[in-house]
């Protein structure tokens, strides 16, 4: 044991039980909040992947529609990409939202200790037996997190399975080609029947502008 262990071990020693509570309660609040700012983290990752995946959706349909499809198939597979970084960075802030979630409802058991606390100073007990039912309580609250980490691993175990079957989440390579070449299909005749309209009012209006000049001359006479 180094040296400073040892003093701010030997320091625990000469704390009143209040202050260690203080300090354990301290610590407590600092880790959650860690925990909520690695899940703002990863919500950021997520809404930057999503930007990203637009983005290459957006330039494979428009080279698609130009006729590259060479340069379409690459930005494809940046999309699919992002796809699949997404689903599994998803996966994992769902099973790091249910430890977390776990974790607070862990806290209920120092609201517990303290409210059993308050009746033992209130109420006239054998302290030697309330030691002895505090010990017991404690010994449970290890098993429950043995548990507790049972569940978890086969939860882990269950997740695994889901991100081995990417194909439920993201379309395959093939999927989406159709799917681009469609979208830019629809585009390419929506910009022709445009054309076509503009061609045809113009037609009409020249026909009106003939029509006009021949009443013209006819009044003229």
């Amino acid at each position: 044991m180094r040296l400073g262990d040892y003093f701010r071990d030997l320091s625990q020693l000469f704390k009143s039980t209040k202050q260690r509570e203080r300090e354990k309660e301290r610590e407590r609040r600092q880790a959650f909040r860690r925990a909520e700012m690695a899940l703002d983290e990863v919500n950021a990752k997520l809404k930057a992947l999503e930007k990203k995946g637009r983005d290459a959706w957006a330039k494979a349909k428009e080279l698609t529609r130009t006729g590259q499809k060479a340069a379409a198939q690459r930005a494809l597979v940046t999309y699919r990409g992002t796809q699949v970084m997404a689903v599994k960075i998803d996966q994992k802030r769902f099973a790091f939202e249910q430890s977390l979630l776990t974790m607070e409802m862990a806290k209920t058991d120092g609201d517990f200790a303290r409210a059993l606390s308050l009746m033992a100073q209130v109420t006239e007990v054998d302290p030697d037996k309330v030691d002895d039912v505090l010990v017991t309580v404690d010994m449970k609250r290890s098993e429950q997190g043995e548990v507790d980490k049972l569940w978890q691993k086969e939860y882990r175990r269950f997740m695994e399975g889901a991100e081995g079957a990417l194909e439920d989440f993201v379309p395959s390579l093939e999927e989406l080609g159709a799917q681009i070449e469609d979208e830019a299909a629809q585009e390419i005749g929506t910009a022709e029947n445009g054309s076509a309209s503009a061609e045809l009012s113009e037609d009409i209006e020249k026909g009106r502008e003939r029509v006009r000049k021949l009443l013209d001359e006819e009044d003229a006479k």
